[in-house]
């Protein structure tokens, strides 16, 4: 049963354009204005004035198209100027956003759940990031855009490494995998699993976990690309394949790639840097060496 009977009544207003009220598309191609006031498990309410007097309609969540909020200003200077130079501020300006789009969750637009992902990210930034895991935890199921929820699922593996909630971040990653992503968008999963393996003394399945991004996402350069090949590298070191462990470096520097700023593995690079054996090409794609990387990765992991 439709929860706006006598909405019809009010056509020829709610068509007039409102720029300061919120507005909604139904699938009948009708658009109304106002402003929201409420959400319910079975409509969404909406205020709208004319004069002095004031009704509330109440919409089927079913029959609605689009919602189009009255801040939609702020938002695209929000999307426009991120990241700003100071999360404080920009996490103030985005939790004013998102807290108005929170009970229509299922009902908004992409650039609408993008917001989300941006606060989580500012959560994160601004030292934050178990305000961001418990958000994320909520809002996750709800939103509909693949894209979106990939970056959520993204920054909940962040996130969980920032709190120290290693197992969870873990939990994330394998999840990640299992779903059938490749490592294209990013690597972050793969150093996971290979931290872990490092930390329980299994190197090989660190390098080899370290090793899928680096190899099958050549030539894209995926997020926390650079982790990789620092735990590859370390991997290859720690197996005494010393010639290994320079070809990967090399082929990081011949990408133009930094060493992770935070490492807990840069002693390595001494020794790496200091071996006269390193090489200005890329010995990685060189013949006898990225066609059998490659069918050994293929082998032990499969294709991405």
């Amino acid at each position: 049963m439709k929860t706006f009977t006598w909405a019809s009544i009010l056509l020829t207003f709610l068509s007039t354009a409102f720029p300061e009220t919120d507005s909604i598309e139904l699938a009948n191609g009708k658009t109304v204005h106002g402003v929201l006031s409420g959400r319910q498990s079975t409509y969404v309410a909406l205020t709208i004035s004319e004069g002095q007097s004031k009704a509330e309609i109440r919409l089927n969540p079913d029959e609605i198209v689009g919602i189009h909020f009255s801040d939609s200003d702020q938002k695209y200077e929000a999307i426009k100027q991120y990241p700003a130079s100071d999360p404080y501020q920009t996490t103030i300006l985005l939790e004013s956003l998102v807290r108005k789009r929170l009970p229509y969750l299922e009902l908004l637009s992409h650039s609408d759940e993008t917001l989300f992902a941006m606060l989580l990210e500012s959560y994160i930034q601004s030292g934050r990031a178990s305000d961001a895991l418990d958000r994320a935890k909520l809002w996750r199921t709800k939103l509909r855009e693949n894209e979106v929820i990939d970056q959520l699922d993204e920054l909940q593996i962040v996130a969980a490494k920032n709190v120290g909630e290693l197992d969870e971040a873990v939990f994330y990653s394998k999840r990640w995998i299992d779903s059938g992503k490749s490592a294209s968008q990013t690597a972050l999963p793969w150093c996971v699993l290979a931290e872990k393996s490092l930390r329980e003394g299994q190197t090989e399945d660190a390098l080899w976990l370290a090793l899928n991004p680096i190899v099958f996402t050549n030539p894209n350069t995926p997020r926390f690309i650079e982790s990789a090949y620092e735990i590859a590298v370390f991997s290859a070191y720690q197996l005494n394949d010393f010639k290994y462990a320079l070809q990967l470096y090399t082929d990081m520097k011949f990408k133009k790639l930094n060493w992770p700023i935070d490492s807990d593995k840069a002693d390595i690079l001494t020794k790496l840097e200091n071996h006269d054996t390193i090489q200005s090409s890329n010995p990685w794609f060189e013949e006898n060496s990225s066609s059998n990387a490659s069918n050994e990765l293929l082998k032990v992991v499969g294709a991405p």
